[in-house]
């Protein structure tokens, strides 16, 4: 338990203060977190017996991610960009960033190519590079967008706030009144009872973040939106843990002593920000 506080005392200023800085120290983060979560993904795929190309799959959602910060794309939303992007950033961005469907139509035609001339799977190879690559650089670049949005670092946070309040009440209500498995296949600790304290957990905290923080929306629109978050939160969660009991192995990673990987601590955080981006973003435009 020490151990675990202590990791997540030096993780969190970690995260939340380049989030809040934007710009080059956003930009860094977000690659750092799309190489590190491509790489211990494909690293599972690897060791249950598929075939990924790193090589390709690592750069590949990195591309993904950074089209997210498509300038001109930025510039033609209908919501006015807010002090994010710095000078030196837009310069560089303005260089190496291309849109989405160029970055996925070049790795598809190179994921494929390679995959039929040099590897012995090609299917393998081609899909889990493939799904890996588009998984994390979309869901990553959708963060990027919510960050965006005028007041976005308070929006990140009501996303981090609303998730960690569900997975902290589905585990103490878990342990305190769990009877009934939810799914025994994919997770066998998670039982019905504490999905459920979850889920009144993420919609009370979005409620109360949405009043409290400066967001411009209200707390009905921050109910909704939190129990839409708790039932994406299980989701992103069951996803990653479909993945590593089919390859069987325990953790994503390491690289958080006590916590696992960079994908343990992702998991819900990739279903649940890119949903809030969508709608706060539609709710802006059609309010």
């Amino acid at each position: 338990m020490r151990t675990r506080i202590i990791a997540a005392l030096i993780a969190i200023p970690i995260v939340v203060i380049p989030i809040y800085l934007g710009g080059f120290w956003g930009l860094m983060l977000g690659i750092g977190v799309t190489v590190l979560g491509s790489m211990e993904l494909f690293y599972m795929l690897q060791a249950g017996g598929y075939h990924p190309l790193r090589i390709i799959g690592v750069p590949w959602a990195v591309m993904i991610f950074l089209s997210g910060w498509d300038v001109d794309s930025i510039q033609r939303s209908s919501i006015q960009v807010t002090g994010l992007l710095t000078g030196p950033t837009i310069w560089v961005m303005e260089r190496i960033s291309l849109p989405t469907t160029t970055v996925l139509v070049v790795g598809f035609i190179v994921t494929l190519t390679y995959s039929l001339f040099v590897t012995d799977k090609p299917v393998h190879t081609w899909l889990t590079t493939s799904i890996g690559a588009i998984y994390l650089g979309v869901m990553l670049g959708q963060i990027v967008g919510l960050r965006f949005l005028p007041n976005g670092f308070w929006y990140v946070l009501l996303g981090f706030g609303v998730t960690w309040a569900n997975d902290s009440a589905a585990y103490f209500t878990g342990v305190t009144l769990g009877k009934h498995k939810l799914w025994p296949r994919l997770s066998p600790k998670k039982t019905w009872e504490g999905t459920v304290g979850g889920w009144i957990a993420a919609t009370l905290a979005g409620a109360f973040l949405a009043w409290a923080l400066p967001v411009g929306i209200g707390p009905l629109f921050g109910a909704i939106a939190g129990f839409a978050m708790g039932v994406l939160a299980l989701f992103g969660d069951l996803s990653i843990s479909m993945i590593k009991r089919q390859v069987g192995v325990k953790d994503t990673g390491n690289i958080f002593p006590g916590h696992g990987g960079m994908l343990d601590r992702l998991d819900s955080l990739l279903f649940t920000l890119p949903f809030l981006y969508q709608a706060v973003f539609l709710f802006a435009r059609n309010p």
